[in-house]
């Protein structure tokens, strides 16, 4: 759970290179954070070849259920409901390039690739 927490943290949170010291984990910080990674991970997808769309869906449906089972219902429906959202709308194409990397570490780091 410290790890997805982290990540999560982590997505959400716009820290200084400068920054000496990690924020503190908040529940709010976690919040912003599971919605800041469901928007990227929305966009992420709807910039996606349509060939690729079906196994980046498998792959979502698997990172919910971690969130489920480590976080609970609640954040994975925060989850969800960002991803709506940002895979609601034609995407920005000049920010393609950064969502898909961070969609794919998401996808190594959680070995969701399966």
């Amino acid at each position: 759970m410290r790890l997805l927490a982290t990540a999560a943290l982590m997505a959400g949170l716009a820290t200084s290179a400068l920054a000496q010291t990690p924020p503190p984990v908040t529940v709010e910080g976690l919040d912003r954070g599971l919605t800041n990674l469901g928007l990227m991970a929305g966009h992420a997808i709807q910039c996606l070849p349509e060939a690729e769309k079906p196994q980046a869906q498998r792959a979502l449906l698997a990172f919910n259920s971690i969130l489920i089972a480590e976080m609970g219902a609640n954040a994975a429906f925060r989850f969800a409901t960002a991803y709506g959202a940002g895979s609601s709308h034609e995407p920005d194409r000049q920010f393609c390039e950064r969502s898909l990397a961070d969609w794919r570490k998401l996808i190594q780091d959680h070995n969701l690739n399966r």
